[in-house]
């Protein structure tokens, strides 16, 4: 109650203070600085808004370099690449090559990680953002060596120690990653990486109640935080409380009513219902917003997949990669259809490679053990 109170208090002022002052014909400097104190006050959506027209009043690096870190932690990945390449700093280069990982262009993440750390050969930022690429090129010894080069550089550092556990999860080794992430818990208690991290372990490692006490403490000290939303929901599927799973996608809707991610994943929990019809229903509502939404047309692909209807999941699943051609997982679906076309060989086979390319094992070793290339 006190929290929310609050809450009201900081809206009722800031209200307050915009309606005294207005921001009309503000320069770029003085909308990204009312951008910046919106966000102080936990006010996204306002700050998303400031940046914009900020960017639109011909704002310096600093209102793209703020909506590329917002628009990353709403899962807009495109979009915030786009603002951050633009920056020649090394956070806003850090910060995109985080969000090509994420689209899984890896060449282009590891030139940005580079470019962080040309500008700044002491940010520990720009080395632990370097650890996160190199892992996800597997080349797991250098990612090591850049998470602790980070951890030298500052003591104490919350983001390396998170970083390292990162890295020895994908590495194979759970127990260090778990040590590494409570350790990062435990030297920054609101670090909402790390919660999120924690508890797709516990998840991973079939303890949903673990993680749905660890990320509700994670919600509680990041009151708005999306990801820790969407862990939470993940652990309460794992636990099968699908009620509780829908709390979490409509708070975060409450905060975000055009959230696409969560959009989509609400139309996932009523695909592993069976209700097929309302999940494509959620998934168009997406590509409503987002009509190039290449996640959508994957997701209607696997609804039409689990519903029986293999064609139409085909012409989806086509569209998804046509959108996005760097998700192995779309190809993988592609393969799988085709392979069941006694005509579908030749296909089936280029959709193997075209994951294979992206880095896909299984789809590697279908070729190898068949004695193709890719």
């Amino acid at each position: 109650m006190k929290r929310k109170t609050l809450t009201l208090l900081a809206l009722l002022l800031w209200g307050l203070t915009a309606w005294a002052q207005g921001d009309e014909g503000l320069s770029g400097a003085q909308l990204t600085e009312k951008g910046l104190n919106a966000e102080r006050l936990g006010l996204m959506e306002l700050a998303e808004n400031y940046y914009r027209r900020a960017l639109t009043a011909g704002a310096d690096g600093a209102a793209a370099l703020r909506l590329g870190v917002l628009l990353e932690q709403k899962e807009y990945y495109e979009e915030a690449t786009a603002l951050l390449v633009q920056g020649s700093d090394a956070e806003s280069q850090a910060h995109a090559a985080q969000c090509l990982v994420q689209r899984n262009m890896l060449d282009s993440a590891l030139h940005c990680a580079e470019r962080a750390i040309e500008q700044d050969t002491s940010s520990a930022l720009a080395m632990t953002v370097m650890a996160y690429v190199e892992s996800h090129r597997d080349h797991h010894i250098n990612a090591i060596a850049w998470a602790n080069r980070a951890l030298k550089a500052r003591a104490g550092y919350a983001r390396g120690e998170n970083m390292m556990g990162y890295v020895q999860y994908r590495k194979g080794n759970d127990t260090e990653a778990m040590r590494r992430f409570k350790q990062a818990v435990k030297l920054d208690s609101t670090l909402a990486e790390a919660y999120y991290n924690l508890g797709t372990l516990y998840c991973l490692r079939n303890s949903p109640m673990s993680a749905i006490k660890l990320l509700k403490e994670g919600i509680r000290r990041n009151p708005r935080n999306i990801r820790l939303y969407t862990a939470l929901a993940q652990a309460y599927r794992q636990s099968g409380d699908a009620p509780k799973a829908m709390e979490c996608y409509n708070q975060i809707l409450e905060y975000d009513s055009v959230h696409t991610p969560t959009i989509n994943r609400i139309g996932t929990l009523y695909c592993s219902q069976g209700h097929y019809e309302r999940a494509i229903a959620f998934h168009r509502r997406a590509l409503g917003i987002r009509p190039g939404d290449a996640t959508a047309y994957k997701y209607i692909g696997k609804a039409y997949l689990e519903w029986g209807k293999p064609d139409k999941a085909i012409q989806s699943f086509i569209r998804s990669t046509n959108l996005c051609g760097t998700d192995p997982e779309t190809y993988m679906y592609l393969a799988e259809l085709y392979g069941k076309d006694k005509k579908g060989e030749r296909k089936q086979q280029s959709a193997y490679k075209k994951a294979a390319r992206l880095g896909e094992k299984d789809a590697q070793a279908w070729l190898v053990k068949r004695g193709l290339t890719w």
